[in-house]
């Protein structure tokens, strides 16, 4: 277990570190119990009920037994779409990047615990079962523990109605509005708050005034001007190629954040990469440049909707919905991401739900697309919703009154 958490000291999280490898090194490993007594759950193996009349009302403990899902889950997934090997590809493959997404709370479950049961396993059920050719479980590359989010200064109480129950949310609000506020506000490192002021400022500041507004503005010029058609470039400035180059390179420097589990400087690089369009906007201005030398507008307008589209993937983990609907605007004939549905499966327990997803329609890549000039898109429309400053004080004065 040090060895392997050793290996992880550079990249893991200070407060993930402190809980696993710290403890280790301070106090070492020490037994835990795996045992509950309750009516329910999954049983202890008959031998060791056949003991004693006191192991028989004994399951095991949640966490222990829980994590266990992820290899499970992958193994039926796997049987269920007909490839069942598929899952050896990622669970026996010691180039694949496994990670455990969970709340501090949860650390010593996924940064002790689940890798011991792995290493203590040592191989997989193959070998159990005399296979020729064993190979070990990957065990997880990262655990990106978050802290605790608090709303209005206080710890997030469902019993006290203290808190912000997304399918309310949701009634009054875009999804992407919330997954936005979530990702600049994520307690990756120390405990964040949920504020409704800054709530509201995120939401009209950045993503309506900043991304937003860029998009729209843009598409609606080049539809009105150009046809619902993106413009003919004719030969590109330093100006356009420098832009067109600095947005492109926002896949390495994006993505390189993405990879580290660094979120909120994800979406903060995506965003300074749009205000950098809006800048070039603002120095080209195509709304004047139209009126005299349409050429010169359409070529900027033609490179803005290149970055526009490039910024439309790197946006895409964050806001997938707004993502989705301006990748439909831009005229591409596949969706970006697949699709997610319900299924209902049988084992030898019986039948039970599963959440799938098919890829088999997305075509998004993380990378520039593929936008031609004189290429047809569809009428633009606005991607989020400007809020009223006085939802601030709305929201403020339902906090601690049970809903009706």
């Amino acid at each position: 277990m040090t060895e392997y958490l050793k290996v992880r000291e550079t990249y893991w999280r200070p407060n993930v570190l402190r809980q696993s490898l710290g403890q280790i090194e301070t106090d070492g490993l020490h037994g835990r119990a795996i045992t509950r007594d309750l009516d329910w759950g999954i049983p202890l193996p008959t031998e060791i009920r056949a003991e004693g009349k006191e192991w028989e009302s004994k399951c095991l403990y949640v966490w222990f037994e829980a994590v266990i899902g992820y290899l499970s889950a992958a193994i039926e997934e796997s049987q269920i779409d007909g490839k069942p090997d598929e899952w050896r590809s990622y669970w026996q493959n010691p180039d694949a990047r496994i990670y455990n997404f969970i709340g501090k709370d949860n650390i010593p479950f996924h940064a002790v615990i689940w890798p011991a049961e792995l290493l203590g396993v040592g191989t997989t059920f193959d070998e159990l079962r005399g296979s020729k050719e064993p190979k070990t479980l990957t065990l997880p590359y990262d655990v990106p523990a978050n802290e605790f989010m608090n709303l209005e200064g206080q710890k997030i109480s469902g019993s006290r109605h203290w808190a912000v129950w997304a399918r309310d949310f949701l009634t009054r609000y875009d999804a992407d509005a919330l997954r936005y506020y979530l990702t600049v506000n994520m307690p990756e490192t120390r405990d964040s708050d949920w504020d409704w002021d800054d709530f509201y400022h995120h939401n009209n500041d950045e993503l309506v005034a900043t991304w937003g507004n860029l998009a729209n503005r843009v598409l609606s010029f080049a539809y009105k001007h150009w046809e619902g058609h993106i413009p003919e470039p004719g030969e590109l400035t330093a100006l356009d190629k420098d832009l067109i180059d600095q947005v492109n390179a926002g896949f390495k420097s994006v993505g390189a954040e993405i990879e580290a589990v660094h979120l909120r400087a994800a979406v903060a690089e995506a965003m300074r990469l749009a205000t950098e369009v809006n800048k070039y906007l603002d120095q080209t201005a195509p709304w004047q440049a139209v009126k005299t030398d349409k050429e010169a507008a359409g070529r900027a307008i033609y490179t803005a909707i290149q970055a526009i589209d490039m910024l439309k993937v790197m946006f895409a983990p964050f806001l997938p919905f707004t993502s989705e609907k301006l990748h439909e605007i831009l005229g591409y004939p596949q969706p970006l991401f697949g699709s997610q549905f319900d299924q209902i499966v049988s084992d030898d327990l019986g039948e039970h739900k599963v959440l799938r997803y098919d890829a088999s329609k997305a075509s998004g890549k993380w990378e520039a697309g593929n936008l031609k000039a004189g290429a047809a898109f569809n009428q633009p429309a606005p991607l989020f919703k400007k809020l009223d400053v006085k939802i601030v004080e709305e929201e403020r004065s339902k906090l601690g009154v049970k809903p009706e």
